[in-house]
């Protein structure tokens, strides 16, 4: 059985901090900064990227009615990649075969397609959506009416505009840009309405049959600019009210399906196992939670587990689950900022870390300035509970624990539940049942058997944030627990010395699980 190391060879990128954060844009796409074998190599195609893709090239070929697609998803969910491949597809015709030829093939006579964007993030465009959409079609001057003061183009100057070869328009982040535009006054109104208006019109007018082969795609932020969106949503009221057609609604990427661990696989690595290598990892895990099932202290299915080890490798099964729970967060960037935390997981197993054989959801380096930032991002509200109880130079509780008992279980423990403790959005799941936190733990050679009666025992006796919901799941929370805290208050010399207070300890710790009986029996 391989661990990771031997098994997988990361991407480069995973190991250069500078493309951590690499956004990509429609810029990139206008400008040529893309290089479309490269793009296409780090990407996966999702089944809403397949829709899409086979939707407008149906749309391009003028086999289609439907011209408009709205991506919806919430932020970094996916929707500017899925325009960046429809538009270097539709300018690169050499691409189309390789990325699309298990799902669509446009005939060899559409060639290089015409492709127009705007990104709302440009919002300083002087001569608004419309202005840039001619100027980069080179008919700059036929919209020269509409400049000064500036003012919508009707449905008719928006078919005399792009009529003519296939065309693909791609407007991106458009709430951004309908924020500013409402603080711009134009005549007894403002320039975020002047924009509808010119946007209503252009949906209006790709329904024309004179258009019958422009593909207009426009993707959402509702979660974070409500008022542009809603600009965006009445124009597209606007175009079914008026032509009787909708926008086809797509999510680009399905985070709650085997999608994601696709998504991060194409993306940080470049070579993969066999699947029979893959199938003796299952099995060894499988064993692992079979011994831990047959000690009572975890309830999960061996068989199960293993399944979905083969779906998910060379990730953790769990990673999908818990990282899930936080995706929601305000101002998290769903599936940007999972590729850019687990490029920083992977790169620390490989530079410097352990070896194991899955990257499970805890191979956290909190020591790490930059895994404190990355976890500071999703939630800042628990750096006291890392300070403390995780991570700390090799103070904190956990660290302190492992160092007298011998391995990293504690630590383990507690950055597992770290990551099950970020979400902060309302009724939002937080914590683990200790069945759930003990099969999430099984490994091959660990011993699981001291995780509750040792290691998590003494947990709750000395970590400070560590608390228990009344539904038995051990959680972080950036209120200190004061059981604890109690329980760590300097006490009288005692004949019994070092090893009788940890029995103490171990005790005290007992009675606080064991407090709520929920914590023990997995909540059922």
């Amino acid at each position: 059985m391989q661990t990771v190391k031997q098994a997988c060879e990361p991407r480069p990128g995973a190991f250069d901090p500078t493309r951590r954060d690499t956004v990509l844009d429609l810029s990139d796409l206008i400008d040529n900064r893309i290089a479309p074998a490269e793009f296409f190599a780090e990407n996966y195609v999702t089944e809403g990227m397949k829709t899409l893709l086979t939707e407008a090239f149906t749309r391009l070929e003028g086999k289609s009615t439907q011209g408009v697609f709205k991506l919806t998803q919430a932020m970094g969910g996916g929707k500017t990649h899925n325009l960046l491949a429809l538009g270097l597809l539709a300018k690169h015709p050499q691409c189309r075969a390789e990325v699309m030829g298990g799902f669509y093939s446009p005939g060899a006579a559409l060639g290089p397609v015409r492709v127009v964007a705007f990104s709302g993030r440009e919002s300083d465009a002087p001569l608004g959506i419309w202005g840039a959409i001619a100027e980069q079609l080179g008919k700059k001057e036929q919209f020269k009416d509409y400049y000064a003061p500036l003012a919508a183009p009707g449905q008719t100057a928006w078919v005399h505009l792009l009529q003519g070869a296939p065309l693909v328009i791609m407007l991106d982040e458009l709430p951004p840009d309908f924020v500013n535009a409402a603080s711009k006054s134009i005549g007894n109104s403002d320039l975020s309405a002047v924009t509808t208006t010119a946007l209503s019109n252009l949906l209006v007018a790709v329904g024309r049959d004179e258009l019958r082969n422009v593909c207009l795609v426009i993707s959402d932020l509702k979660a974070s600019y409500g008022e542009g969106a809603a600009q965006i949503v009445a124009a597209l009221d606007n175009l079914e009210a008026e032509t009787g057609r909708t926008a086809m609604n797509l999510e680009p990427v399905r985070m709650n399906s085997d999608e994601f661990y696709h998504i991060l696989r194409k993306r940080i690595f470049q070579t993969l196992p066999s699947e029979d290598e893959v199938e003796q990892v299952a099995q060894g895990y499988a064993k692992a939670v079979r011994e831990a099932k047959q000690m009572d202290v975890t309830n999960a299915s061996p068989e199960q587990f293993a399944n979905q080890i083969v779906e998910s490798y060379p990730f953790h099964p769990a990673i999908r689950d818990l990282y899930g729970r936080f995706r929601e967060n305000q101002g998290f960037q769903q599936t940007r900022g999972l590729i850019r935390l687990m490029r920083i997981i992977v790169a620390r197993i490989w530079e410097s870390g352990p070896d194991p054989y899955l990257i499970a959801p805890h191979d956290l380096d909190l020591e790490s300035r930059e895994t404190l930032t990355e976890i500071n991002q999703i939630n800042p509200t628990l750096g006291n509970a890392i300070a403390h109880d995780i991570a700390s130079g090799g103070n904190a509780v956990a660290q302190t624990i492992d160092a007298n008992l011998g391995g990293e279980d504690a630590q383990d423990v507690m950055r597992l539940l770290l990551i099950a403790s970020l979400a902060n959005v309302p009724n939002a799941i937080k914590g683990l049942h200790i069945p759930e936190l003990v099969a999430n733990l099984c490994t091959p050679n660990r011993d699981v058997s001291r995780l509750q009666t040792e290691v998590i025992a003494r947990l709750a006796t000395a970590a400070w944030y560590l608390h228990t919901t009344s539904d038995g799941r051990l959680h972080l929370r950036n209120v200190q627990n004061l059981i604890a805290r109690v329980t760590r208050l300097p006490a009288r010399p005692s004949h019994q010395g070092t090893q009788g207070a940890a029995d103490r300890d171990i005790r005290a710790g007992r009675r606080f699980l064991l407090s709520t009986p929920a914590a023990v029996a997995g909540g059922g």
